[in-house]
């Protein structure tokens, strides 16, 4: 059974996507305002004095009937038939249901009706539902980890039962917002809209920070990869930029990452590290000079700057504050946000690192390998802490695809993932919600230039999703990294 603080936040989180206006301040008086219009029970124990929205609970093991059952497929419904007569469907899709209220689970009741006194009843369990998605628990609960201690999307259920590509969160929320005006049709919801966020993991800065480093890299084009093709691009960008940080093409690459969101009228969030040097991470000081330029200088084109705690933070706290520590250094005092290196994550153990260490939000939920809506949702929300009962005060922003998972686990042509980028894209607009892209600086580089011509082309077509006609042909400033060491003296 969920508790009752549980409850509350599932509420609380539904009616934020209900797009609810705000005639009381505050998001508690808000939702208590709207609450009293849902009850969280049996539609048999009905009593309320006033037509108001019965949510069917269903049977306390839910979730580990859930997780057990692989081979039951789950029930799904027609979207239109779920929705008051007149309401206009935004997908012709079936949507899964998770879990029906105790009773209901043959299917044989509509997901929800009204009756003829007015009451409407859920028999869908949409509170279980979105507690499920949001909480993540069932990571806390089923031990497959990948050879990063990660814990896949093969092994969730949203992958199992095929609707890791749905915001099902978002959409049981437009179906709960379309009752609700049947309750108070004088109600009008405050409009969402649809937004881009563009985000970079600046995992390296450099490609060649050092001749030792050109000299692994050129080895494994040989050794590892086999590809002469390969060998001769890295030594002749070695040799094009050694002497000149500007001329590095991973520093060059931030650069058209940022121009790139320019010209389409985007704000980026570059995501640069404290860590130190590990087999995992390149350890690269955000300090030193080369890099605190880097970052000045997007801050004055106008892009976020944010954290991206190392390989080895996720479940480590003091290490976590550790690199904060490091990052703060060129932070200037401010507040902010980022994402975990490789994607590491354990719940709720990660979220509470973040919220410990007072960052603004969290942007590292999806999963390595595969893309999609890791907690049904494609907007921002406060974590559940499972263990602890209670809302953590950290933002989590979901992320929905990174270039790696397309390229790397997928095996994905350039041309396949420009269509699954754009048609996740169209699945966030149909909920008013946001799509949030991970692209790294490294991967407009060398053999993933066909990956980096792939980026290009999506990009107008989301500022064309967004509603963005303004295109700014202004040449971008250079991000002026200073001259290395070897060109003054």
């Amino acid at each position: 059974m969920l508790s009752q603080i549980a409850i509350q936040y599932t509420l609380s989180e539904i009616l934020g996507r209900v797009a609810l206006p705000l005639p009381l301040s505050g998001k508690q008086l808000r939702t208590a305002f709207f609450s009293s219009l849902i009850r969280y029970t049996h539609p048999t124990r009905c009593s309320s004095e006033y037509p108001c929205i019965y949510i069917a609970p269903s049977s306390p093991d839910r979730f580990h009937s859930l997780l057990l059952g692989e081979c039951t497929p789950l029930f799904h419904v027609d979207v239109s038939k779920s929705l008051p007569v007149g309401e206009k469907p935004w997908t012709r899709d079936p949507l899964p249901v998770l879990f029906w209220g105790a009773g209901y689970e043959d299917g044989s009741k509509p997901f929800a009706e009204r009756l003829e006194d007015g009451t409407v009843v859920f028999y869908a369990d949409i509170l279980a539902a979105t507690f499920f998605m949001l909480s993540r628990w069932e990571e806390t609960v089923v031990p497959t980890r990948d050879q990063h201690d990660r814990f896949p999307a093969t092994a969730s259920v949203a992958y199992r039962h095929g609707f890791l590509n749905r915001p099902i969160v978002d959409e049981y929320a437009l179906i709960l917002q379309a009752w609700l005006k049947t309750l108070v049709p004088q109600w009008t919801p405050e409009p969402r809209s649809f937004s881009v966020r563009l985000s970079h993991d600046i995992d390296q800065v450099q490609r060649f920070p050092g001749t030792w480093q050109a000299v692994r890299t050129l080895g494994g084009d040989i050794i590892k990869r086999r590809s002469l093709a390969a060998a001769i691009d890295t030594a002749r960008s070695y040799m094009a930029c050694r002497g000149s940080h500007d001329r590095d093409p991973f520093i060059q690459a931030i650069s058209e990452l940022a121009g790139l969101s320019e010209r389409y009228g985007f704000t980026s969030s570059f995501y640069f590290m404290g860590a130190s040097r590990s087999d995992f991470d390149s350890g690269y000081d955000p300090a030193s000079p080369a890099v605190r330029s880097c970052i000045d200088t997007l801050r004055k084109r106008g892009h976020e700057i944010g954290f991206h705690p190392g390989y080895h933070t996720f479940d480590k706290p003091d290490r976590f504050q550790q690199e904060k520590a490091a990052f703060d250094r060129v932070m200037n005092g401010e507040r902010y946000g980022g994402r975990q290196h490789f994607l590491r994550f354990g719940t709720p153990v990660t979220w509470r690192c973040w919220e410990e260490a007072g960052m603004l939000y969290d942007s590292t939920m999806t999963y390595a390998d595969h893309e999609g809506f890791r907690c049904g949702t494609c907007h921002p929300f406060r974590p559940f802490d499972i263990e602890r009962d209670r809302e953590l005060d950290v933002l989590e922003i979901p992320l929905i695809i990174m270039d790696g998972t397309l390229r790397q686990y997928r095996n994905l042509s350039p041309e396949q993932a420009e269509n699954i980028i754009l048609k996740l894209a169209e699945r966030c607009k149909q909920v008013n919600g946001t799509f949030t892209l991970l692209w790294h600086n490294s991967a407009l580089c060398g053999d993933w230039s066909p990956w980096a011509q792939a980026y290009r082309s999506v990009l107008p077509v989301l500022a064309e999703l967004q509603g963005r006609s303004d295109i700014n042909v202004h040449p971008p400033l250079p991000l002026n990294i200073p001259p290395s060491h070897s060109e003054t003296h």
